[in-house]
């Protein structure tokens, strides 16, 4: 009977996908509290009122720079990865213990911005 080939996942690999998982649901409540809280800050803002503007502005420049954050860490992640492999290319490269580095890494700066705002907005310190 032939066998599958199908890979199968390594217990490390099946940690980082759940913890990236979890990570994820974090930020998405977050997110979804940190919209929450600034709608009436953007119509306030829309209808002219100058601390509405600076939230509207504080969250273009915020992402901006979390995008760009993003990038730079994910194309470092992903470049120390490979020139890893082709340094060593008789080692053991585990690829989905890369891929969710370069994931984990991509979400640090928007993790970061949206817990950070949750708790500005909320009036919670961390």
């Amino acid at each position: 009977m032939p066998r599958s080939r199908k890979p199968s996942l390594t217990a490390a690999a099946g940690a980082e996908a759940q913890a990236l998982a979890t990570r994820m649901l974090a930020m998405q409540a977050e997110a979804g509290l940190t919209i929450a809280m600034r709608m009436p800050l953007l119509l306030k803002g829309a209808l002219g009122d100058s601390s509405g503007q600076r939230e509207a502005t504080k969250a273009v420049v915020e992402k901006v720079s979390a995008v760009v954050e993003s990038s730079v860490a994910a194309t470092y992640a992903t470049t120390a990865f490979w020139w890893s492999f082709a340094l060593n290319p008789l080692a053991q490269a585990d690829l989905t213990e890369a891929a969710a580095k370069v994931a984990h890494s991509t979400l640090e700066p928007f993790a970061r911005r949206t817990r950070a705002n949750a708790a500005r907005l909320t009036g919670r310190r961390r």
